[in-house]
């Protein structure tokens, strides 16, 4: 679980999506199983440009004294995109990799900025161990993200780099909802196009695809900047 084997964390590693409301945290699901068909409808949408990040390389700087962490993170998009660094300080590796997540992205995707950190915990598995010692046991991360109704979101991600796992699983359930964001924008410019057509049929779709991703957070910023754009 050592934080030294960083350099390749994400690779070969089972990601683990679940949901729940903050009023049964008992009944978890996985995200298949809950969100099946959101996370369906925003690959159908967007398509190549649904984002997945495998991340390469990740740096990180202690400074003990002044309670400060310096992360950088070099993840390539999965469609062949360009490759995005991602530069933040905070207080511990998440806090870290959260503001610099909200300065490279929030500008662009406002209603990252309704997602909150809930929950955090770390389990390791010493079962797993390859060693003598057990130091390099598998360590299960989960960072829980609430939305803007209070609403969670559980991500996990086992790994020898405990690292490595707070990093990828972090930023991988950001990048959920920078999809599902991404997706909210494109069917409402489509709903906006078919009203204008008069196609009420599409009128129809579009709007049921919408009452679907509104399930991850609220996006009112989101569609006040289309409209300020729009000069509506």
């Amino acid at each position: 679980m050592g934080p030294g084997n960083s350099g390749g964390a994400g690779h070969g590693n089972g990601l683990i999506l679940t949901r729940t409301t903050s009023t049964s945290a008992d009944n978890t699901m996985t995200i298949e199983e809950a969100n099946s068909d959101i996370i369906q409808l925003m690959k159908t949408i967007l398509g190549e440009s649904y984002l997945e990040l495998q991340v390469d390389r990740i740096t990180v700087m202690e400074e003990l004294d002044k309670e400060q962490t310096h992360v950088t993170c070099e993840a390539t998009p999965t469609n062949g995109a360009d490759k995005i660094i991602i530069s933040g300080v905070g207080v511990g590796v998440v806090d870290a990799l959260f503001s610099g997540m909200m300065e490279r992205f929030a500008a662009e995707y406002p209603s990252l900025q309704s997602i909150k950190l809930n929950r955090f915990s770390l389990k390791g598995h010493l079962d797993t161990c390859n060693n003598a010692a057990g130091t390099d046991s598998k360590g299960e991360v989960r960072i829980v993200l609430a939305n803007s109704e209070g609403e969670l979101f559980h991500f996990s991600q086992s790994g020898r780099s405990v690292l490595g796992s707070v990093l990828c699983t972090t930023l991988r359930g950001l990048s959920y909802f920078i999809n599902s964001e991404r997706a909210f924008v494109s069917v409402y410019h489509a709903l906006q196009d078919a009203r204008q057509r008069n196609r009420q049929d599409l009128v129809q779709r579009f709007t049921g695809q919408l009452a679907i991703l509104v399930r991850n957070t609220s996006y009112s910023e989101v569609t006040a900047k289309i409209q300020q754009e729009l000069g509506q």
